[in-house]
């Protein structure tokens, strides 16, 4: 069953390479896109044409295709700042001491070679723990173009900015290096742009775009040289709905209620209070509640801007009831008056432009 599942997806990004490829004029990049095709009871290279060294002549780089297409998103974690992925991985490259015309337009289904074979090496940047499905599989067809598929469940990190929470949209890289070989020995060239992406994944409260492939010559940090990376962007923006029902609603409920400190009665001073005391707690834990459920970073998002002038607001009712008993002891009656109707006024005006602010 393993390696039926395993077949279809081999097959299906093999399809994929081969849809809408260039008419590439480099032999090597022709190879890496035909099409996989994966056959049985072909005949597997010798161990004894197998070479620890590279195919391609010094001064000329082996180009090593890569390609990916993610199963499932399992997790995205905005408070971590992590993504969990269900995901193939495929590399190919060229290799005509592997070559064997028996095998017609099929793809020899073979053990992986040992240390006995060249094989490029490659790790990511930001990998923080990973998990190998089934066993690796290694295909070569009648070229000598090597196919090596793994499936993979991988957790990667990446720096997020999150000012705009909770209306942001992230671009979630992966990023592919050589593992030692520098731009001279490995090229990585991208057998497909777009990549494959599962309709249905298990990621709730996000829109996730196809994931785009690209390829670049870059300096890496603490090496010499230049190296190639494979660098794969997922766009990810967050369905803010939710966040408007659980977060936004209730908050500006409590707002509400802090409010009405400006229509009770004078002489029921201390309902004022006793409604004052109760907003600001009830706000206090609430924020609390939700703590544990957003993300901890050293700047303000616009979540935090409602927050922080609700909580303004709140504290602001507060305060008018505590005044209101100070200026019922002088019988301050006309200031009682003028604070009450410039607060009716004031206040939602005051909220409004917190949530415009918010909402920038």
């Amino acid at each position: 069953m393993q390696n039926k599942v395993l077949s279809l997806a081999i097959l299906a990004l093999g399809i994929w390479c081969a849809v809408d490829a260039d008419a590439m004029a480099d032999d090597a990049r022709g190879f890496l896109d035909a099409p996989i095709l994966p056959g049985s009871n072909l005949p597997c290279p010798s161990e004894a044409d197998f070479s620890r060294s590279r195919p391609d002549p010094a001064g000329t780089p082996t180009v090593v295709g890569l390609n990916m297409m993610v199963q499932d998103i399992s997790r995205f974690s905005d408070v971590d700042q992590t993504m969990t992925l269900d995901l193939y991985v495929m590399m190919r490259w060229h290799d005509p001491r592997l070559a064997d015309a028996s095998r017609g337009q099929g793809s020899a289904n073979c053990p992986v070679p040992g240390e006995g074979l060249w094989m490029p090496l490659i790790e990511p940047e930001n990998l923080r723990s990973q998990r190998l499905f089934y066993p690796p599989r290694f295909l070569v067809d009648a070229n000598g173009t090597a196919t090596y598929v793994r499936r993979l469940l991988v957790e990667v990190a990446n720096t997020l900015d999150l000012r705009k929470f909770p209306f942001d949209h992230h671009e979630f890289r992966i990023t592919l290096w050589p593992a030692i070989s520098g731009a001279e020995e490995i090229e990585f060239y991208p057998l497909r742009e777009r990549l494959a992406l599962n309709s249905e994944i298990s990621t709730q409260g996000w829109q996730v775009e196809v994931p785009i492939a690209s390829v670049r010559e870059s300096e890496r940090n603490g090496r010499i040289g230049t190296y190639y990376r494979y660098d794969v962007d997922i766009g990810m923006t967050r369905d803010w709905r939710n966040y408007a029902w659980k977060l936004g609603l209730p908050l500006i409920l409590i707002v509400l209620m802090a409010y009405t400190v400006y229509f009770i009665p004078t002489a029921s001073v201390g309902q004022q209070v006793a409604v004052g005391m109760t907003s600001m707690l009830t706000l206090i834990a609430f924020m609390l509640a939700l703590n544990g459920s957003l993300p901890r970073i050293p700047y303000l998002t616009r979540a935090d801007t409602l927050f922080v002038g609700c909580a303004l607001l709140v504290f602001l009712g507060l305060l008018k009831a505590i005044m209101t008993t100070v200026w019922v002891e002088k019988e301050a009656n006309m200031t009682i008056a003028r604070v009450d109707r410039i607060g009716r006024w004031l206040y939602p005006l005051a909220l409004l432009v917190i949530i415009l602010a918010a909402l920038r």
